[in-house]
Parts: C-alpha cells; structure tokens; sequence
C-alpha cells in the first residue's frame, strides 16, 4: 500500500504543479492582452500627436506666409508714403501736379515726390 500512497502523493503534487503552471500561463495572458491593449492605445495617441503636428506645421507655413506678405505690403506701403512730403503751417494736402485734395492732415500740407532717386 506504501507504493500507492507514495504514487498518490506524487500525482497529487503533479496536479498542484500543473495547477500554478495554469496560474502562471493565465497571468501572462492576461498581462499580455493588457500590453496589446495599451500598446494599441499608445499607437492611436502617437498618431493622434503626428497629426496635431501636422496641422500645427500647415499652421506655422500659413503664417510664415502671411508675415511674408504682410512685410511686403509694408514696403510698398513705405514706397508710396515716401513719394509724398509733409510741410507744416498749410491746411490743405496738394499733391504736386495732381490738384487739390480735401484737408486730412491738420495743418500740414502734403506734396507729391514725382522723383525719389533725387
């Protein structure tokens, strides 16, 4: 009977061994289903960073753009501001070889450049 004791007490720690293995495998399932999980979530947000990025790149373009366009308008702007001058003590803008205008200016009197290499 001794054999058969020892042999029962042998499966019974064979079944308690594979009964931690199953443990274990379930564990590492499970935690393996976690990390895909996450995995999966940390793609979508590094995708959802690319994109953001994206945009903001079109955005900064878009404004490079517009500063460009802007700092040109300011130098026509320049350019056609310095074509007149302004003299003080007049009460009307006269462009030269252009007439009277109405008074914007105050007291000032405005006179068309007609050449600005002199």
């Amino acid at each position: 009977m001794r054999l058969t004791e020892e042999v029962a007490l042998a499966l019974k720690q064979i079944l308690e061994v594979n009964q931690s293995a199953s443990d274990i495998i379930v564990q590492v399932a499970v935690a393996s289903e976690e990390q895909s999980s996450v995995a999966e979530e940390i793609s979508k947000n590094v995708e959802g960073i690319s994109s953001i990025t994206q945009e903001s790149a079109a955005g900064t373009q878009q404004i490079a753009r517009a500063s460009e366009d802007l700092h040109r308008l300011t130098l026509d702007i320049q350019g056609l501001i310095g074509k007149f001058k302004i003299h003080e003590q007049r009460n009307d803008i006269v462009p030269k070889n252009i007439g009277l205008l109405p008074n914007n200016a105050g007291n000032k009197k405005l006179t068309y450049r007609k050449h600005l290499s002199n």
